[in-house]
Parts: structure tokens; sequence; C-alpha cells
């Protein structure tokens, strides 16, 4: 990875645009430069710079630890302190940090962050960053959100921002510090510059899990010391009570069981009564249900019977008129069927007819039809008979038409362009002429500004301010003493009376001079005299702040035009070469027209010869395409109303004869229809003749209905008699019945009553003997009390046989988490601590052999005399040196220039150990450099590995001893300018 160039603009104390372009000289051949500057000039700035554009952030913004500390912005927005937009120069409007790097697969790049104010205004709120990269071999942006591009970057230069900031910017004085520290302080910077945080974090999550997995352990073995068990002997001594229990209550339930077998016969004999009382009743009740039905029973027979009566002498009465009827019914039905038939036989002829006429009709207007259509089409052709040499030859016609049309858009298009492109020159011109004189504007401007600018520089340089300024604080100060003292004599009446009797020549009792200038007045005039002097002064201040308050507005108007300026020379430029672009397109479209012209001059001959004339390019010029199908719909008509006039002529002949043989057959149908309607009309008569005559017989009804009626009628009155007669069979035998089964319930009743005293006698005296033998307690309080203790017992040895088996479950889980903390046990005893700090010192051991293998052979490079080792079991550091027989020394012992070399050595060994997978060729060390001849000789070494080193520092001797220098120099009120110096 190589850095070559870093950009900005409006970065802190760097106002403006500002470049270090590698890729050109000086820089370009400079194996070493420096970064020189007086302090808080801004040399850091640029390292930022670098950082804002690769990562988004920047060391120093990240050192500030109080991130929930906030600042205002000159737009009255609170933002953190590590916010990088701070970097934005305050009274800017926008700012950017960009980076040309070379990446690993070779090619070359260029990242961008920016950031600007809301509306382009110095006050405006600040708008979220912007990051963008560029591939500039491929001259293509990389597409993606900013964590994608960010992603991105980190893959092209292999290096996070901490690996960044550990291999490409070297922080040196973290390294002399790290080389005499003691052993805690050593290791706190031994993880931060090799960022080994995370065998901390993992010391710390072995101590937790520990704990964890004891917890766990602890917690397992205390549910099971929380499990309550009886010993042996109350097992067995609880299941011997339960047997005893069980038996007595066996006892007790065997007499509560004759008890209830007594009980039960009482209750037996008891429901036995009540059923034979509702019996009893029920059987009163249902014989005289039975005796009512049986009256009513009789009464309906005998009406039936009279019934029956009444009906056979009504029906011989009717027997004459029956048989007329039948006859007439006869005679009915043999003139329905006549009228039927001759309806039939009307409506048949009538429809033959009907249809014959229309056939008639429908054929004679198809042969008048046919006859217009022969007449229309023979008009139609003769009237375009001149035209039907096109409907022949549509085919080659359409041919020459397609190409000439199709070579007339293309010229069409063509001058479209043409004038589209002389328009475009035309403007082209106007905007170039424009861009000229605003570019003449624009010098004429820049010269005004910094003639303005010299002239108020000059004016500046004739005021001496820190003189002005001590002058009038001179000034104040006098007019204070004597505003103080004028009030002093004026508040006090004896000063002014001591002031009285002073005389010349006479000694002042208070200060005993014999000069008494202030005798008889109060010096008011020196006050006015100062006052007027002090307004003079002030005026003369306000007015150069006034006019250095413009020099700085005119320096930024002055920036703003030489901008303004070149953007209008480039503008210039690209314009005038559009403009040669343009004209080249034109001459192009020219070209067409005049080869397109040529091909539809031959096409239109063509289609000339075969319309015969060309009379026809008038209408096809107006519309071409209106023209074709014109053509096409003419040709399609003329050959379909050919056909359409060949097949009318076939079928005028097949009409004619159709229209003859339908007039012949017409005659014969009407007379057959006048037939049909006169026998109709005759069986019509005679069938209304007969039905009112059989309407006055039976009043209309048939005869067989009416024997149907009396039939169903007489078998109706007979059923119905006997089902009367079955019904008072079966409620005399019902009566007969319930009279012998009330007597047999009334004797079971007597029976029962006599049973029911026995047994409730036997009950009063099984109950007076069982309170005799217990003593006088009941049955239900003594089986309740053994069913109590039988449960409670029981529950106790359940509740022994769920604890045994809970305890068996547990002990198989706490020998698990018995393996499991032992195992955490072991590693938390290595590796495992509540700071991290166990783990963290065996790791930066580790990572500390091998960054003293690194600086080792750095050190070699610098000097073959030491080298770096770790004093054994402990982080100290200890040098061998070999010019003395490799004599071990503390780092305490090593001069400034050892102590440089070897902190320099570390400092290039995490380098390498940050970027131990690629080439870092670019190197920046920030400050801790001096002036030894040790210093400058190693940095001189450097060269020959092939590395380009940045040596930031602001002590003069160093950077004249390097000859390339990126000079970071104050211009005045807090700005700097960036000069390439060789």
């Amino acid at each position: 990875m190589k850095i070559l160039a870093i950009r900005g603009r409006n970065l802190a104390s760097l106002e403006g645009d500002f470049e270090i372009d590698f890729t050109v000289e000086p820089l370009l051949s400079a194996g070493i430069f420096a970064i020189s500057g007086p302090t808080g000039a801004g040399k850091s700035t640029l390292l930022d710079t670098m950082c804002l554009a690769l990562f988004a952030r920047t060391p120093r913004t990240d050192q500030a630890k109080e991130n929930n500390v906030k600042l205002q912005d000159v737009s009255n927005e609170q933002l953190s302190q590590s916010d990088p937009r701070f970097l934005l120069r305050r009274g800017t409007s926008s700012g950017f940090a960009e980076v040309d790097f070379m990446a690993l697969n070779g090619h070359r790049y260029r990242t961008r962050w920016s950031v600007a104010r809301a509306r382009d205004k110095e006050n405006g709120r600040l708008q979220n960053p912007r990051l963008a990269l560029y591939n500039l071999d491929k001259e293509e942006e990389e597409q993606g959100t900013r964590s994608d591009l960010q992603a991105r970057i980190i893959d092209l230069i292999g290096l996070t921002f901490e690996q960044f900031t550990r291999s490409v910017l070297l922080a040196q004085n973290d390294f002399s510090t790290f080389l005499k520290a003691e052993q805690g302080e050593k290791a706190s910077l031994l993880e931060k510059l090799t960022g080994t945080e995370l065998y901390s974090a993992i010391s710390r999550q072995i101590f937790e899990r520990n704990a964890r997995a004891k917890e766990a352990f602890d917690l397992i073995q205390t549910r099971i010391q929380g499990i309550e068990l009886l010993t042996d002997e109350e097992e067995n001594d609880l299941r011997t009570r339960l047997a005893g229990t069980e038996k007595e209550l066996q006892r007790v339930e065997k007499a509560k069981a004759e008890q209830q077998a007594l009980q039960e016969a009482v209750r037996s004999i008891e429901q036995q009564i009540t059923i034979r009382q509702r019996q009893q009743k029920e059987a009163a009740d249902k014989l005289v249900h039975a005796t009512e039905l049986l009256t009513v029973a009789r009464h309906e027979y005998e009406k039936g019977v009279e019934e029956q009566q009444q009906s056979e002498t009504r029906f011989k009465s009717l027997q004459q008129e029956i048989l007329q009827a039948r006859k007439l019914d006869i005679q009915l039905d043999a003139a329905i069927r006549d009228l039927s038939h001759s309806e039939q036989q009307l409506k048949n002829v009538t429809l033959r007819k009907g249809e014959a006429e229309k056939k008639y009709q429908a054929a004679v207007l198809r042969r008048r039809q046919g006859a217009e259509e022969i007449a229309r089409l023979t008009a139609w052709r003769e009237r375009y008979k001149k035209k039907e040499r096109i409907a022949e030859q549509l085919s080659a016609l359409l041919l020459h038409l397609d190409a000439a049309s199709a070579t007339r858009s293309g010229m069409e298009a063509a001058v479209r362009s043409i004038e589209t492109l002389r328009q475009e020159m035309a403007a082209l011109n106007k905007q170039l002429s424009d861009l000229q004189q605003t570019s003449v504007n624009k010098q004429q401007a820049l010269k005004r500004a910094e003639a303005d600018y010299r002239n108020l520089e000059e004016e500046l340089k004739a005021v001496d301010a820190p003189a002005l300024d001590k002058q009038i604080e001179k000034l104040r100060q006098e007019r204070e003493q004597l505003l103080i003292e004028q009030a002093r004599l004026e508040a006090s009446g004896n000063i002014k009376d001591l002031r009285g009797r002073l005389q010349d020549g006479q000694p002042c009792p208070v200060c005993g001079s014999t000069h008494h200038p202030f005798a008889n007045q109060v010096p008011v005039a020196p006050v006015s005299a100062l006052t007027l002097q002090l307004q003079d002064l002030s005026n003369k201040k306000e007015t150069y702040v006034a006019h250095t308050r413009h020099l700085t507005r005119l320096q930024q108007q002055l920036l703003q035009l030489h901008k303004e300026l070149a953007d209008s020379e480039a503008a210039c430029k690209e314009m005038a070469g559009k403009q040669q672009l343009a004209a080249s397109r034109q001459e192009r479209e020219e070209a067409i027209v005049k080869e397109q012209s040529t091909l539809l001059t031959q096409s239109l001959s063509a289609a000339d010869l075969l319309f015969g004339n060309s009379e026809w390019q008038k209408a096809w010029l107006q519309n071409p395409e209106t023209f074709r199908k014109t053509l096409t719909d003419f040709a399609r008509q003329w050959h379909e109303n050919t056909e359409k006039l060949h097949q009318l002529e076939r079928q005028e002949s097949a009409q004619k004869a159709e229209c003859e043989s339908l007039a012949s057959f017409l005659p014969s149908l009407e007379k057959q229809a006048e037939e049909s309607g006169q026998l109709h009309e005759k069986n019509r008569a005679v069938f209304s003749s007969l039905q009112a005559e059989r309407k006055k017989l039976l009043n209309g009804r048939s005869a067989d209905s009416v024997e149907q009626e009396y039939i169903r009628r007489m078998e109706e009155l007979k059923e119905r008699l006997k089902k009367l007669s079955a019904t008072q069979t079966e409620q005399s035998g019902i009566a007969d019945q319930t009279r012998g089964i009330a007597d047999q319930i009334a004797k079971d009743l007597t029976e029962a009553s006599a049973d029911l005293l026995r047994r409730k006698a036997a009950l009063d005296k099984w109950t007076a003997d069982y309170l005799d033998s217990s003593g006088g307690e009941p049955l239900e309080v003594i089986l309740s009390r053994y069913t109590q203790e039988k449960t409670e017992l029981a529950f106790r040895l359940r509740t022994q046989t769920e604890n045994k088996a809970k305890v068996s479950g547990l002990q198989e889980e706490l020998n698990v988490r018995r393996t499991e903390s032992e195992r955490w046990a072991k590693l938390n005893e290595l590796a495992g601590s509540a700071d991290g700090a166990k783990f963290r010192r065996i790791a930066q051991g580790y990572t500390l052999d091998i960054l003293l293998n690194y600086a080792n052979v750095q050190l070699r490079e610098l000097t073959r005399r030491y080298r770096l080792e770790r004093v054994p079991e402990t982080l100290a550091l200890q040098v061998i040196d070999r010019d003395m027989c490799d004599e071990v020394r503390t780092v305490h012992s090593l001069s400034g220039g050892e102590s440089f070399l070897v902190s320099l050595a570390l400092a290039l060994g995490l380098s390498s150990l940050s970027s131990n997978r690629m080439r870092v060729e670019s190197l920046f060390i920030d400050e801790g450099f001096g002036s030894l001849d040790a210093e400058m000789d190693a940095l001189e070494s450097l060269r020959t590995q092939g590395r380009k080193i940045g040596v930031i520092s602001h002590v003069q001797e160093m950077t004249e001893r390097i000859p390339v220098r990126v000079q970071v120099s104050r211009v005045g009120n807090g700005k700097s300018v960036v000069r390439i110096e060789n």
C-alpha cells in the first residue's frame, strides 16, 4: 500500500485548497521529507486529512474519551466533541479530505470524505458527511452505501484504522515512553500499540464463565440439600402405622356397610310404598277416563248407523240421471276428437301457407338485391377501369414506395439533425462568447481586488497595533485615576477647607509641599482632554479592526476569484471542444443527406414507370403511409369486387327458377286453408250444443265421480262403525282390568307398611348396640378419623418416594455441573481474571517477543551494536551490547541517541507487525525528534528500504538537515498555507 497524494479544503487551520502530491517532484524522488512548521500551524492536520479520507476518523478526535460532552456549533447544534466534522474550518460552508493511493491489487484509487453546511451558508447546519471512492485506472466511481465503501477501502489497503495508525502513522513518543515504562504502564501501552485488547476480553470471559459454572454447581447442590428425606427407621415406622390404620379402617368400613344395608332396606320399603301409592292414584284416574271414553263411543256408533241408512236412500234416487250422463259423455268425447283434429288441420295448412309466402317474398327480395349489386359492381369497375394496372402490379409498386419512404425518412432525420446542430453551434458560440467575456470580467475584478488588498495591507502595516493598544490602556488608566481623585475631592468638605487655607510658601499639613497648584480650583480640564484623546485613539483602533476584517474578506474574495477564473478558463476549453465535435457531426449528417437524396430519386423514377405518370408523387409526399394504405385498400377492393361480381352472375338464374316455383304453389295452399276453416267451425257448433246439455245433469259432474264418492262415503261409514265397536270393547276391558289392579295395590300397601315397621326396629337396635360397643362415639366420626390418618401417612410415604427420585435426578445433573465447573476452574487458574490482566500478560509476553523480533531486524539496519530482549517472566526490556561482549544493559543506561535508535526500531517493528501480510511503502512519524546526528543517520538509512518517510518536527535544526520539506506556515487570523520546498 502506498500513499500517492493528499488533498483537502477548509480543514482546521488550513483554509482553502491544499495538496501534497508524491507523484511529482521534488517529493517523487525524495526518500525522506520533513513536515515542518511552528506549533499549532497545522502539521498534524495533514495526517488528519489522510485519516479522514480513508477512515472518516482521526487519531486526535478518537482520543476524546468524554463522548457524552456536547459542544456547540455555529448553527447552535450540539455535537459530540469526538465528531470529525469539527475539523471543518469556522467561517466556511464546505470542506473535504482526499487521498490517492496504490491498492494491494495494483490499481490506483482516490477516496474523498466531504462535509458541507445547509444551503451552502457559513452558519448553516452541518450535514452528514459523504464518502466517495474512484478507480483512477478504470475512470469509474465505486457504488455503494457509506459503510459498503468504507469496507471496500479497508479491503483495498489491507489495514483497519487501528492497524493503519500503528503501521503508517507512528507516534514515536509512545515508543520512547514504552521503552522505559514500568511493567504495569508498559502492559497498558503494549495493549494500545498492538491491539491485544481481545486477550483481556477473553481473560474476563473465562473468569465470568468460571463464576457462572461454580454458581450453577452450588445451586444444584443447594437444591439437593433443601430436599427433606426420612431415615429408613422413620420410613419403616410410617409403613407399620399405615398397615395398622388400614386394618382398623377395614373393620370400621365393614360396620359402615352393615349400617348402610339396614338403612338401604328401610329406604327401599319406603320407596316401594311411595310407588304403590302413586300407582293407586293412576289406576283410579285411568278407570274414570275409560268409563268416559266408553260412553262417547256408544253415542257415536248409533249416530253412524243412522247416517249410513240416509246415504243409501239418496244414491238410489240418482241412478236414472247417471245413465243419461254417461250417454252424453260418450258423445262429447267424439265431438272433442273431431274438433281437435279439425283445429290441428287448420293450423298445419295455415302454417304451410305462411311459410310458402315468406319463402316467395324472400326469393323475390334476394333476386332484386342480386340484380342491384351486379349493377353497382359493374358500374364501379367501369369507373376505375384505368386503375386496373395498379391493382395487378401492386407488389412491385409497394417495393419501390417502401424503399422511397425509408430513404426519405433517413434524409429528413439527417436534415433535422443538421438544423439541431446549427442551432447548437449558434448556442455554443454565444456561450463561448459569454464565457470569454466572463473570464475577462473575472480578470479585471481580480486585478481590482489585488490592488485593494495591497493598498489595505500597506495601511495596516503603517499602524502599530500593540503600541496603539498600550497607549489606549495607559490613557484609560490615567483618566480613571483623575476621575477618582475628582470624585474624592468633591465628596469631602474638609479637603476643600484645607485647600482654602493653603498659602504659597507655607508647607501643606498633609504632604509638606510649599507649592499648591490646586489650592483654589479642581483640575477638570485634564479629564476632558484625556477623554478626547481616548476617543480619538479608540476610533483609530476601531478603524484598524474594520480594515483587518475587510482585509480577511478581500483575501477570501481573492481565493474565490482565482477559483472562478480557473473554472471559467476550463469552461472555455470545454466549450471549444464541444464546438469542434458539433462541426464534425454536421459534416457527417450533410453527407448522409446527399446519399439519401440520390436513392430517393431512383426509387421515385421506378415507381413512375408503374404508375405511367408522376402525378401520384404529390399525394405520396403529403403522407406516404396514407398513400400506401390507399393503394393497398384499392387493390384488395378491386379483387374482391371482381370475384363477387362473377359469383352474383352465377346465382341470378337459380334465383329466377326458385321464384317461379314458389309462385305456382301458393293458390292450392289458399284453397286448403279455406276448407279446413269451414270444417273446424262445424265441429265447434256440435261440441258447444252437447256441452250445454251435459251441464244440466249431475251439476256437470262425471257419473264415475258421483258413484265413487258414494262408494267412498259408504266405506268410510263402515270403517268408522267398525272402529267405534272396537273402542267400546277395548274401553270396557280396560275398565275391568283397572278395577282388579286397584284392589291388588291396596293389598300390597297393607303388607309393605307392616314390613317397614319391622325393618326400622332392626336398624334402631343395631345402632344402639354399636354405640354401646364403641363407647358412645358415632360411626361416622371413627370412619373420618381413620380415613384422614391413612391419607396423611400415605402422603408422607409418597412424598418420600418423590424426593428420592428428585435427588437421584439432581445428582446426575450435579455430576455434569461438577465436571464443567472443574474444567472452567482449571482454565480460570491458567488465564482467567476479573480485570483481564492474567491472560493479557501471557498474550502480551508472546506479542512482545514477536514485536522484539521485528524490532531487532530494523535495529540491525540502524546499528549492529544493540539487540533488544525481554527480561524473562516479565514485560521489562533489556539491551544486549554486542560491542561489550554481549553485555546485558538496562534500557535506562542508554544515551539520548541510543534511546532514539531503539525507540525508532520499536516503532518500525510495530509497523511490520501490523502489516505483515503486505508491504507498506509510506510511513509518517509524528513528533519526538531532536537534532542528534544519530537520529538523522538512522532516518537516512531508512531510504534504502524503499519507503517514503514523512517526519513531523518543529525543531529547526532537524528540518534543515532534510532537503525536501512540506512547510506549513501561518499567514495570520488562525490561517496557514502549505508549500513544498526543496
